[in-house]
C-alpha cells in the first residue's frame, strides 16, 4: 500500500520529514518465535514500513513492471486505487475497561430490546457500527484481538508504546458493518457487492485482519503486527 500526504491531509502520523508511506511485505508466510522479531510468534507474510520523502524519489519506468505472480495465494493483492476516506470511530469498549463495556451492554439492551425478546441476543450496535472501522485502514483505533486487550503494544528496541499504523484486512465488511460501506457499494447484483467485500483479494489466515503498529520514537525500529 502507498500513500501520499497530500490525499490525507486528516492523518498525522506522517514524520516531519516525510510525505510518502510504502507498507510492502513478502508474499510468503512466515513464521517466528523470537520476540525481537516483527511478529510476535504470529504465522503470515513479513511487514517493511517506509517512510518517505518524495522528493529524493527520481526517475520513472518507460514500462510498467510485470505483476508479481510468485507467492502464497492470499498474499497477492490485486492492484487497487485508493479513494481514502475519513471517518468517525470509537476505541472497542474492551480497551476502556470492564466497567464501561458493561454500561455499554446496559445501553445496547435497553435501547433495542424491541429486537428481540432474549436479553443475550440483543444487537451489539455500539461494536458494529460506532466502534473501530473495518477493512483497510490507516491509523484511527486499532481492530479488537479476539483474545483480548492485555496492555499496549511495546516496541521491541527501546520499550515505547507502539502506535497502531495500519489494518490490512481480508474482507472490507460484513453483515454486521453494513453501516461503514462505502457509498453505493451496497448498490446493485449480490455478486458485485460480494466482490466489493474483498476488492484487493488478500485472505489472511481465515479471512482475518492483520494490524501493523511502528515505534514513534524511531521509524528504523522494526514493525510489530498480528493477526486478529
Amino acid at each position: 500500500m502507498q500513500v501520499f500526504a497530500r490525499d490525507v491531509p486528516w492523518y498525522d502520523g506522517f514524520p516531519k520529514d516525510a510525505d510518502l508511506l510504502q507498507i510492502l511485505w513478502c508474499p510468503f508466510q512466515h513464521r517466528y518465535d523470537d520476540a525481537t522479531v516483527p511478529y510476535n510468534g504470529i504465522a503470515g507474510p513479513f511487514v517493511h514500513v517506509r517512510f518517505r520523502d518524495s522528493r529524493d524519489l527520481t526517475g520513472s519506468f518507460s514500462t510498467a513492471p510485470e505483476p508479481l505472480v510468485v507467492g502464497e495465494l492470499g498474499y497477492l493483492p490485486s492492484p487497487c486505487r485508493l479513494r481514502p476516506e475519513p471517518v468517525t470511530e470509537y476505541p472497542h469498549p474492551g480497551v476502556l475497561g470492564e466497567g464501561f463495556e458493561e454500561r455499554v451492554e446496559e445501553w445496547e439492551m435497553a435501547t433495542f430490546a424491541d429486537i428481540t425478546d432474549d436479553p443475550e441476543d440483543y444487537e451489539p450496535r455500539f461494536h458494529w457500527e460506532l466502534t473501530t472501522a473495518p477493512g483497510w485502514k490507516l491509523g484511527g483505533h486499532e481492530p479488537w484481538n479476539y483474545q483480548g486487550y492485555f496492555a499496549p503494544v511495546r516496541c521491541h528496541s527501546c520499550d515505547s508504546e507502539m502506535r497502531f499504523l495500519a489494518a490490512v484486512a481480508s474482507i472490507e465488511r460484513d453483515g454486521g458493518t453494513a453501516s461503514w460501506a462505502p457509498a453505493g457499494s451496497l448498490e446493485g447484483p449480490v455478486n458485485s457487492r460480494l466482490r466489493r467485500q474483498a476488492p484487493t483479494g488478500v485472505r489472511l489466515g481465515k479471512n482475518e485482519t492483520m494490524r501493523i503498529f511502528t515505534c514513534p520514537v524511531s521509524t528504523q525500529h522494526p514493525v510489530i503486527g498480528d493477526l486478529m
